[in-house]
């Protein structure tokens, strides 16, 4: 669980006053997440979820608020953001802003089965088309973020990851990523992130890293996380095959996505390693903080290193 920055009941009452959610009742810290802080909130109208945002600067939460409502307004089930009595998308608690989300019914997903990726992959090709029609604010350039990032954290990796590094960073510069289609992304859809009911699935959530990018990025980041176990360090390609083929069923792959697609996994794999090296080497303080091990994206890394012939997607 990540808890950095604590809420009294007093402090979440007097906030919640802004809202009409009725009277609380009961709240407490999620143990999940590991960049905001995050609390269930139960009151005599309803259960919520209230984050904290600690992770992106507010300047961004318009930008992510309103992709969150323009999906679901377009049939993707999300957890949507509730309105402050001034119409506000989000106020301030603590020094941090404040996102009061409905909270949606089902759970996240331990192990997903082949009917949960399907199902994933088709909604995952539904936001992309409906990201078509939005604006592509907040664009990240992933190659030269990764880039600098690694810049910064070069000197605390060893050798061998130094040169695992060096290699990735040389071989996904050749992406040809301006040709890409890009758009609004939710770039962190792990299936801790998806909550389902059975095989239903009940709504997306934690779109905290949303950012324009390439859509291919954001289809690479949800295969590996649902199709990568870091315990047995294998890759479920079946389950791959699924999930692509769903997502292709509403949105095909274009040529150049096609011929990006084997490089496009490794930089998701970096992506997520790099975040993780980050955390453990330059903490942030937090009464109680997750940090995920980076040795698993390490290892998915070098297994699409050796499998650079991988063309799921033609």
């Amino acid at each position: 669980m990540s808890v950095y920055t604590p809420v009294t009941r007093e402090q979440l009452e007097r906030y919640l006053q802004q809202y009409s959610v009725g009277q609380l009742i009961d709240f407490q810290g999620i143990e999940a997440g590991v960049e905001n802080t995050n609390y269930f909130v139960t009151t005599n109208e309803g259960r919520f979820v209230l984050t904290l945002v600690e992770s992106v600067s507010a300047t961004q939460l318009p930008f992510i608020l309103d992709y969150i409502e323009q999906l679901t307004g377009n049939g993707v089930a999300c957890a949507s953001p509730i309105h402050l009595n001034t119409g506000e998308l989000y106020g301030q608690l603590n020094d941090r802003p404040a996102v009061l989300m409905s909270r949606l019914a089902g759970a996240p997903l331990d192990n997903p089965n082949d009917q949960q990726a399907s199902v994933i992959g088709l909604t995952l090709g539904q936001m992309h088309n409906v990201a078509d029609s939005l604006s592509p604010a907040q664009a990240v350039h992933i190659h030269h973020w990764c880039a600098d990032l690694g810049d910064q954290l070069m000197p605390h990796l060893a050798e061998e990851e130094q040169q695992i590094l060096h290699y990735n960073l040389q071989d996904t510069g050749q992406i040809a990523w301006d040709a890409l289609p890009s758009g609004p992304i939710h770039a962190d859809l792990f299936p801790d992130n998806a909550l389902f009911d059975g095989d239903q699935l009940c709504g997306l959530i934690d779109f905290y890293h949303a950012c324009s990018a390439p859509y291919l990025y954001d289809l690479c980041i949800t295969l590996n996380a649902w199709c990568y176990d870091e315990q047995s360090a294998t890759y479920d390609f079946n389950k791959a095959l699924l999930i692509l083929d769903s997502y292709q069923s509403v949105r095909p792959l274009n040529n150049d996505e096609q011929r990006s697609f084997s490089r496009m996994l490794q930089v998701a794999a970096m992506r997520f390693w790099l975040s993780r090296l980050r955390d453990i080497h330059f903490r942030k303080e937090g009464e109680v903080v997750t940090r995920k091990d980076p040795a698993g994206k390490l290892q998915l890394l070098k297994l699409l290193g050796e499998n650079q012939h991988l063309q799921m997607a033609s």
